[in-house]
This record gives C-alpha cells, structure tokens and sequence, in this order.
C-alpha cells in the first residue's frame, strides 16, 4: 500500500511538473512598447530594452493591503508619480518596464538626467495642449523604477514625423 501510494506520488508529481509552464526566465520579444515605433524612440534619442514584467497582486487581494514584496515599483504606483508631476495628463495607455538608455546626439554639453541602462518605467499617454489640434500631445514618460522619481518626460513625434519633414527639405523645389 504504501508503495502504491508512493508511485502515485511520483506520477502526479511528474505530471504535475510536465503540465505547468516553467517561470519566464526571459523578456519577451519584440518592440518594448506597442504604441510608439522604434523609428519615434530613435527620434526622441532613446532606446529601450525588453526586461521582465514585475507580478501584480490581484485588485481584490490588493484591496485587502496585501502587497507583493517588491525591489522596484509597480505600475499603478509609476503611473501615479507621473500623474502627481505633470499637470494636465489626460490618458495612460501604456505603463512598461525597461531598461532604457538616453543618448545626445548633439555636440556640447547635454541638459537634463544622464540616463544609461537604467531600470525605468516607460509610461506612454496624453496630456492636455490647449495649443494642438487634438487638444492633446502624446507623451512619454520615463519613471525611475527604484526611486520613483520622474526622470524625463519625452513628447512623442508623429509617426515618420521626422522622417518625412527631412526628406521633404532635401528634395527641393
């Protein structure tokens, strides 16, 4: 009997361990964000690399106080810091962890946060431009995953934007 039991361990056990998908050990392929190109972050002089997901408690547990032990910040609290520094943010469509580099391109002194391979939060939306014909801007933000400070935040240039107006200028009349 107690070897019965034992062999129904073993399998269950292996079955168990067959059936379930293994932990991510790698970030997912592909863009880091869905909703600006890597043509636009490569206008904007920044560059994102893919990093994994943190866990997120479910809201009904979270509701509760429970909260997973974390080194980093969560999404809903990143979305928070850029919500509490940038007047006027209308929409969040996108919130992702990354490591992100900003680079100048200029020569001379650059202004603002060196940024270089740093776990940030890449939040992505829309704040209020009374000047604009949508009475919107499209924004990028970048949050600093560990301190929560907000470190920069990047206005997104139209699709092919740049791309079109510098080809428009070297063709001529």
């Amino acid at each position: 009997m107690v070897l019965l039991a034992a062999f129904i361990g073993i399998v269950s056990g292996s079955l168990l361990t067959l059936a379930t998908p293994g932990p991510i050990s790698a970030p997912r392929a592909g863009q880091v964000l869905e909703t600006v190109t890597p043509a636009q972050l490569g206008a904007m002089n920044l560059r994102l690399e893919p990093s994994l997901q943190p866990l997120a408690a479910p809201e009904w547990l979270s509701a509760y106080g429970v909260r997973l032990p974390a080194a980093v910040l969560l999404a809903p609290e990143a979305e928070a810091v850029v919500r509490s520094n940038t007047s006027g943010v209308k929409t969040v469509v996108e919130r992702v962890l990354t490591y992100a580099t900003v680079t100048s391109r200029t020569t001379g002194r650059s202004r603002g946060p060196t940024i270089a391979h740093r776990l940030v939060w890449a939040v992505v939306g829309t704040r209020a431009a009374p000047g604009s014909v949508t009475g919107a801007l499209p924004e990028l933000w970048l949050v600093d995953a560990r301190t929560g400070r907000q470190l920069v935040e990047l206005t997104v240039l139209r699709a092919g934007g740049a791309a079109a107006a510098a080809a428009a200028s070297s063709a001529g009349p």
